[in-house]
This record gives C-alpha cells, structure tokens and sequence, in this order.
C-alpha cells in the first residue's frame, strides 16, 4: 500500500512539472521580447529540480546504521557507561548498574533486542536458567576466575569397608581437606593454583553420612567447604571361586578376608594327583560357571586345567565373568600364549621385586616383574611410584584383570587388615560381573532451587523430600538411553527415590566458586557455539526530511526571482 502510494505521488508530481515546464515552453514562444537562452535554461532545470525535491521532502530516502550490541550483565559484572549504540540489560542476579533495563532471563532480552547485531555477556556467566542457544556472534569479558573450587566429582555409592574418592580442581594454591562426620581429618593434600587433587576415605556402616571437604589458602586461612554425601550401600556380594596350584599364604588370608565380609568365597586347590584341597570342587562348566560372578585363577592352576576347562573359562568371560589371572612366578611360554589370546599380554621376566604401596600404609611388599603389554589396559591400584599393580581389560560382557602383587597378606600380618580388605574389594567390585540395573542416579550436584538431572528413570518414579513432599519427574525424551528426568529441589538435605536411590540437595549458596566455574565454563561453550553464526545487516531507517524540504525551498526561491525578472 505504502508502495502504491508513493508511486502515485511521483506520477502526480511528473505531470504537474511537466505542465510547469510546457508553459514556461509556451510563453517563451508567445513572448514579444526573447529572455535569454540561460535564463529559460535556467527555469527548466529548477522545475525538474523542485519535482524532485519534492518528492525527497515527501519520501526521504532510507539510511543504514550500524547495529549496536547488545550488553548482558551476570552476576559480577562492573558497572559501566556502554558504548554508543549499545544496551545494557542486567539479568536478576546482577548488582545495580545506573542506566540498565532489569529483564528476568536472557531469552527476553534476545526477543526485546532483535535488531542489535552483537552480544557481550560480562560477569560470571549464564546461570542455568538462561543456557539457551544464542541466536547472534557473541563475547564473553568474564570477571576474574574464583580461587575456590572449580570442579568436583562426588563419590558414588560404595559398599562398607570400600574405599571412595573425591576428585576435583581449585583455582588458587592451598590444601584441600577431607573431614569425616565427626570433623577428624580423614585425607588431605596441597594443590597448587589450577591444579587438582584426589582425596579417600574408608566407608563404614551401611547408611547415609556427610563428609566435609574444606579448601585452605597458602597461609592456612579458610576459603571455601561444601559437604561430600555418601551413601555405603550393603551391595550384593559376588560370588567368588579361587583356583590354585598350591597352598599359599596368599590364598589362605583372601578366604578368611571372604568370609569376614560376607563373599561366597570357594577355594579349590589342586596338588596334583587327585588330591584336591579346600571346598568341594565346582565343576568347570558353561552351567556352574553361570552362577559365579568372579573366578581368581593362579598360572600353576592355570597350567594344570585341561583345554576344554581353559576354552569354557575364556567363554564365559564373554557373558560377564570376571576373571583374575594371578601369576605366582616366571610366567611358561604355554601360559602367557593362552593369556595373550585372553586379552591379558604379559611383559617382564616374571622375577619377585619389592615395592612400596604408598599412603598411610607404607609397608614393603612383593609383586612380580610383569606388567601388561597392551596400552589399552584400565588401572586399578597404583604402588608409591604410580605403577601399575593391576589392570583389566573388557572382553565380551566381562572383563580379564592381572593383579602382580605376591603377598598382599602382609598388610594383615602388620596390622592393616583394613587396606588389604580395601585391595580385595576394589578388585572383586571392578571385575565381579555386572549386576542388572544400577537405578536412578544424580547428574552433578543437585542445589536447591536449580534443576537437577535424574538419569537412568525406569517408568513412573517418585522423589520425596526431607518433608515429605512427593513428586513425580517425568523422563525426557531428548535425552535419549540416559533417561533423565528434571527435578526442582525446595529443600535441603537428602531426598529418596521410589527404587531405593538417595541423593542429597545443598544450598543454593553452597561453593559459590563452584557454581561459578560451572557458569563460566557453560558460557564460553555457548560463546563457541555461536561463532558459526552471522552478524546481524545494518538497520534502515527513514531519512530526515528537513535537508530535501531546505533545498526546496531554496530552488522555489531561485525560481520565483527568475520568474519575477523573465517578467519585468
């Protein structure tokens, strides 16, 4: 419509200059006394001239500006003028900033915004709430990092008497301490500045506790805490069936260690000759090897079991048995060719060293010169020195380990039963074959107020809180196998779920510096992301009228004087 308006008034001003410019023609024609050429000239030109200033004055031509930016403002943000063309928006957890427009999330602000071609985010970062796709190039002047914790992994549920880790990472050098229920040190290491740490501690009784990790400076003053949830979950115990060439020392603690934790523990000991020692044999069969979910075999057994023992053990490692090859000596030729085809490539001349394990129990003990050949290996337990003491590689559904240690029982002859148990366990859990299911279980650290993922939902759940609220999260089918369902915390403490999994909420104030890191780290991602996009085309804009209304009337002014003398 504006279109046909527009070319409607230029027709109309075309014909009227034209008729202005035919009867300028016809009077000259008719005119006694000739005007000079120049004159008529003249009076020509500034009729087309004034047409066309008209229609300018009426219809100024558009102009193009360049698109500004705009600025967000997160929590930590400075205050500060922006820059011509530019607005400033502050989310709700930024401080005062004079002549910012206060939005509820950072989608608004793009809705409200769409014609600035730019976006600089300044502060912290974006809090979960506003971790949406960015629609335009952005930038992002982070304040400076946190010198708290920047990242943490919490430990999973573990059985009693198991060992758990925290990992994680501190911005500023110090010691990080691990406290148990009762506020006693349990661990603690320096850390340097950006560096990360490792801290473990023995569970106890079966239950729900809250350990303390605390953060110190350089100079042993307080910088940050946040509590460590564990739960020590009484967790079906494996079945076990240890094979052995001879009687050993070896061999006699782990039975006794099996049977104090409660592990059905079968000890079959071939002499030779028929004599066989121990419990009664378990016949090495697809059928029984089914209902074990671990089997502990040393190289002189190893050598004695015919060839169709030896081919059923390695099937049955395809269908989730665990297998844990204990060499006892200088490893045959014949024996390691048949642990290679396990997975399990051997280097070293088999011969006794001695080593320290290192930590609280810093005790010298035996392993044997061997280590596994393969880079692909996973280890589990480390000596002083970091190496290996053992390693497990997947084979099938289950999974063949070698554990190099001669005699881990001297722990219990010095008086740490408690680490040789710690050793056996982490072995039986990491090997033992998979139980079905593990539950439903958290993704990071839940904080009041925040969204919490709960991943691996199976059908309808219910979460109840520490006041007895119940909800009911309902899974999400974007996040595909993880199965995770979103849940909005209201209160602290420990919440349970409806297939017996627990988590625990914190604060929302908890470790600020964690929540810190955590924005800082999603914001540059989203930064990233939004490189592949284009900036926005400048704006247009309608002209100012009033130059083309000036020059106008100046040329309807210069008319009228030649006008005026043409006719004296």
């Amino acid at each position: 419509m504006t279109g046909s308006f527009e070319l409607w008034t230029a027709i109309l001003i075309a014909v009227a200059t034209t008729g202005s410019i035919a009867r300028t023609v016809l009077r000259r024609r008719s005119a006694d006394a000739r005007a000079p050429v120049w004159r008529f000239a003249a009076l020509i030109a500034l009729q087309i001239l004034g047409g066309a200033l008209l229609y300018l004055t009426l219809f100024p031509p558009s102009v193009g500006t360049a698109p500004g930016r705009l600025v967000v403002a997160t929590r930590g943000a400075e205050p500060a003028a922006p820059a011509s063309g530019d607005v400033l928006v502050a989310l709700p957890e930024a401080g005062p900033l004079p002549g910012a427009v206060r939005l509820p999330d950072l989608g608004s602000a793009l809705r409200l915004y769409p014609e600035l071609g730019r976006l600089l985010i300044e502060g912290d970062g974006l809090t979960q709430r506003d971790r949406i796709p960015l629609d335009r190039p952005a930038t992002f002047a982070a304040s400076p990092p946190p010198r708290g914790l920047l990242d943490l992994t919490p430990p999973k549920p573990v059985a009693p008497g198991a060992r758990f880790t925290v990992t994680g990472q501190v911005g500023g050098a110090g010691t990080v301490e691990l406290l148990d229920p009762a506020g006693a040190v349990v661990d603690q290491t320096a850390v340097a500045a950006n560096g990360r740490f490792q801290l473990s501690a023995a569970a106890r009784a079966p239950g729900l506790a809250l350990f303390d990790l605390r953060l110190r400076d350089t100079a042993g003053r307080f910088v940050e805490r946040i509590e460590i949830p564990l739960e020590t979950r009484a967790q079906h115990q494996p079945g076990v069936l240890v094979l052995a060439g001879a009687p050993s020392a070896e061999t006699k603690y782990l039975r006794r260690w099996g049977q104090d934790a409660g592990i059905a523990l079968s000890l079959d000991i071939d002499v030779g000759g028929g004599v066989v020692l121990g419990d009664p044999p378990t016949p090495i069969t697809r059928a029984s090897l089914a209902e074990i979910d671990l089997v502990v075999v040393d190289d002189r057994r190893w050598e004695s079991l015919s060839t169709a023992a030896r081919a059923t053990l390695a099937a049955a490692t395809q269908d989730g048995l665990g297998l844990l090859l204990r060499p006892t000596g200088p490893l045959p030729a014949a024996t390691r060719r048949d642990w290679t085809n396990l997975g399990m490539a051997t280097a070293g001349d088999g011969e006794v060293q001695a080593f320290r394990l290192g930590g609280a129990n810093d005790l010298e003990l035996s392993r044997y010169d061997l280590a596994q050949a393969q880079r692909d290996g996973v280890p589990m337990i480390r000596d002083k020195t970091s190496a290996p003491l053992a390693a497990w590689r997947p084979r099938g559904q289950g999974r063949v380990a070698l554990w190099i240690v001669a005699d881990s029982y001297g722990l219990t002859l010095a008086g740490h039963a408690d680490r040789y148990g710690e050793l056996w366990s982490e072995l039986f859990s990491a090997l033992a074959r998979p139980s079905d299911g593990t539950g439903v279980s958290l993704d990071g650290i839940a904080r009041v107020g925040q969204r919490a993922a709960l991943c691996g939902v199976s059908g309808s759940i219910r979460v109840v809180a520490p006041d007895g609220v119940e909800s009911r999260p309902i899974v999400d089918p974007a996040t595909g196998p993880a199965a995770c369902a979103a849940y909005w915390p209201r209160q602290t403490g420990w919440h349970s779920v409806s297939d017996g999994a627990t988590f625990y909420v914190h604060p929302a104030d908890a470790a600020p510096s964690l929540a810190q890191a955590a924005n800082r780290a999603a914001t540059l991602d989203a930064v990233a992301a939004s490189a592949t996009r284009g900036a926005r085309a400048s704006r247009t804009t309608p002209g100012s009228s009033w130059p083309w209304a000036a020059g106008l009337l100046a040329v309807l002014g210069l008319l009228w004087w030649l006008e005026r003398r043409s006719s004296t």
